[in-house]
């Protein structure tokens, strides 16, 4: 498969949108963005944005890839804007699993425009509850592997592990098509397996359910995770050349009486930072993270002493009995 795209111009800004005003401003109409906006997912005119981060309700939410592929399926949005521009400019911040799906649909939207493709529904299906779950969804490892989803996203491997650098846009683009590649290898009925050797380490497990992991820089850590029935987690995803560290914050359930509190950890985290007025941690309530770029300058054993005590009042506050609601009357 030629690593070139035709209906779409991928294009790595050199910082994410701040807004949706600034994507207006910045890019041309009919302009697609791939969760490169801290803002809000939907269109506005001829622009669209997929995302599944900000100011959504996390599990109530479609992954950026399901989006697309609705929005092509069922909107036609590749087939009526190529009548008006072409290349689409699609901008990406990264490429991980959700991101690299959604620009194979949208290069690819003739698969969906057609007839539909079993073989993409099927992979899109099961990223999307994957995503959706911040990477923690419980999956049978063999299935995974089997089903060909590990091989597929190979490729992101590498940048994953490098952690999003400035002018990285070559190596994204890169990773990009080799995802695409194997998608398209997969429809085929070409695709290879890829073991899953993550071996994650538990660097820190509180008594108040959640754990501080080290993900070895391997993404399939998570899923070992939760195959290993852990739900809440923060986790180091990679430690950068000049010291500074990428996390992920991740709450495997919005049905844990609130123990495990995204946002107020958020807040704890950013008060502690080096970089006053400079956000270093967003997301949602589920999964959330370091800026991909900046990095945090908190050790792992610094999170966790922040950590520790917010998660603790939250869960003695879950066991602590409740009054009984007044009795009514007639």
């Amino acid at each position: 498969m030629d690593r070139s795209f035709n209906s779409i111009e991928l294009r790595v800004p050199p910082q994410r949108f701040s807004n949706w005003d600034n994507f207006l401003a910045e890019a041309p109409e009919y302009s697609i963005g791939l969760e490169v906006i801290d803002d809000t997912p939907g269109h506005r005119g001829h622009y669209v944005h997929f995302d599944h981060h900000v100011g959504v309700i996390r599990e109530a939410t479609m992954s950026a890839a399901m989006q697309a592929y609705i929005a092509v399926r069922q909107g036609r949005l590749m087939e009526r804007w190529l009548k008006r521009v072409r290349p689409v400019p699609v901008y990406v911040w990264n490429a991980d699993q959700d991101v690299c799906l959604a620009a194979f649909i949208l290069e690819h939207h003739e698969l969906l425009e057609r007839k539909g493709s079993p073989g993409l529904r099927q992979v899109v299906q099961f990223n999307n509850k994957i995503d959706v779950c911040g990477g923690l969804y419980p999956v049978d490892l063999d299935e995974i592997v089997n089903n060909h989803f590990t091989w597929i996203f190979e490729p992101y491997m590498r940048q994953r592990t490098l952690g999003k650098t400035h002018g990285d846009g070559a190596l994204i683009k890169s990773t990009i098509a080799g995802v695409c590649e194997r998608v398209m290898a997969l429809l085929d009925g070409q695709a290879g397996i890829a073991p899953i050797t993550a071996h994650p380490e538990a660097l820190y497990v509180s008594p108040y359910n959640y754990i501080i992991a080290d993900e070895k820089g391997d993404p399939n850590s998570r899923l070992v995770l939760a195959a290993r029935g852990h739900r809440n987690f923060i986790s180091l995803v990679a430690t950068r050349p000049n010291g500074r560290y990428t996390y992920s914050v991740i709450r495997g359930s919005p049905y844990d009486d609130d123990v495990f509190e995204v946002p107020k950890l958020l807040d704890a985290f950013q008060a502690a930072e080096d970089l006053p007025g400079v956000k270093l941690w967003g997301g949602s309530n589920m999964a959330a993270g370091s800026d991909s770029e900046l990095g945090s300058s908190l050790h792992w054993t610094r999170l966790r002493d922040i950590a520790e005590p917010i998660v603790r009042e939250a869960y003695l506050k879950s066991l602590a009995p409740r009054p009984n609601p007044p009795l009514i009357r007639a």
